[in-house]
């Protein structure tokens, strides 16, 4: 009988893993036979664990016969599988070291100008007088929706942005992506993707839902966010180069960082602001505001991006300065412009363990996304490659520097 192969090897390493962090597995569609030997065996000791993770370190680095993209983007899986080791082992990392283990780069403190700035860009765009903060606030107060009432412009939009990802990306046949609603959860919206090109996305209810998201949340979570990248890779990877370790996902990874600077850049890669505008325009319709309003939700949307980077601030200081949590709260209310339920609800997502550094994947990945698109000659075909191919953070970076 010959020994497993470097993805086999991943995959059981992944899924033992997995018995002592519930959850570490966010998606496994390979053999299923796999799955049931690891929860049969339990849990394996996390020293031995830990040997065999630095075995397969060094098979995959003196495996020549790997395709090198391959054998490049488990080095970093597999080191990313190290420092979870680690930490479940009791190891005490500081926060950066953490990120940089999991997921590959190295987060920086945001200056607070640059929470200002845009500020003052809201300040141009809000109607009213008075602090900026209270008009976002009674802003997004009024864009706040129930899906139940304006579900045929929410289809719509799913059904276009389906239309639009299948005339640029090769989306496999039979595929399909249901919606469901959820409580009790610490995120505004999921994907979990089953395997044969299915997916569901779980929208949270708990959490207030806003009509400016609504284009960017399906786009992230569907498409060409995560469902199309994990359909096409189930097709073209892991069924057809016979690349098993593509049918697994890791919630603290490198992958994850790439996977979700993609969904952030998704919306925008297959719609232009008219386009978007539009969607805007639908969604105000079906709430009963008006429609002429798309174009000052677009210019909200627009300048309060950069607002986005106060959570990178707020983990700094949760899990590196140990600042109390009230004051985490108050700082994300003063410059997220965002109101303290809300933030206590974001503080929930940055206490739990998988999650706790989780949130540099979507502002990090992001702008890594941007740079590596802008940089492309063809920015559908550069997003194209993000669909098919396994790629790092370092590969994205190299082609982005100047």
């Amino acid at each position: 009988m010959s020994p497993p192969d470097a993805g086999e090897t991943f995959v059981r390493l992944a899924l033992a893993i997995d018995q002592h962090f519930p959850g570490y597995v966010d998606a496994y569609f390979g053999p299923q036979a796999l799955s049931h030997a690891a929860r049969q065996r339990g849990k394996v000791p996390l020293a031995e664990l830990a040997a065999q993770t630095q075995e397969l370190a060094a098979s995959v680095a003196s495996d020549e016969s790997l395709a090198r993209r391959r054998r490049e983007w488990m080095h970093g899986e597999i080191a990313a599988m190290q420092t979870t080791l680690s930490l479940l082992a009791g190891e005490a990392l500081e926060i950066l070291a953490e990120v940089r283990g999991l997921y590959g780069v190295t987060p920086a403190w945001v200056e607070e100008a640059t929470f200002e700035e845009a500020h003052r860009a809201l300040e141009a765009v809000l109607p009213g007088g008075g602090p900026v903060a209270e008009r976002a606030l009674a802003f997004r107060q009024r864009l706040r929706v129930s899906l139940e009432r304006i579900r045929p412009a929410f289809d719509r939009l799913h059904e276009d942005l389906r239309r639009r990802t299948l005339a640029y990306f090769p989306l496999p046949h039979e595929e399909t992506c249901d919606l469901a609603c959820v409580r009790d959860k610490p995120w505004l919206a999921y994907n979990t993707y089953k395997g044969c090109g299915r997916s569901r996305i779980d929208f949270n209810l708990d959490w207030p839902m806003h009509l400016h998201q609504l284009p960017e949340i399906l786009a992230h979570e569907a498409y060409p966010g995560h469902h199309t990248e994990m359909a096409i890779k189930e097709e073209r990877l892991v069924q057809g180069e016979g690349w098993l370790e593509q049918a697994i996902v890791l919630i603290n990874s490198p992958a994850c960082l790439v996977s979700e600077g993609m969904a952030m850049n998704a919306l925008e890669v297959i719609a232009g602001p008219k386009e978007v505008a539009a969607y805007y325009a639908d969604l105000l319709d079906a709430a009963g505001l008006p429609g002429q309003e798309a174009s000052r939700v677009a210019d909200f949307v627009r300048a309060g991006r950069p607002l986005e980077r106060v959570s990178d601030n707020q983990i700094l200081l949760l899990h590196g300065e140990k600042v109390p949590e009230d004051e985490v709260v108050a700082y994300g209310v003063r410059y997220a412009l965002t109101p303290e339920d809300e933030q206590r609800k974001l503080l929930r997502f940055y206490q739990e363990p998988l999650s706790r550094s989780y949130g540099f994947n979507y502002t990090i990945g992001r702008d890594l996304v941007e740079r590596y698109l802008a940089a492309a000659p063809d920015r559908k075909a550069a997003f194209a490659a993000l669909l098919s191919e396994p790629m790092t953070p370092r590969q994205l970076d190299l082609v982005a520097e100047p």
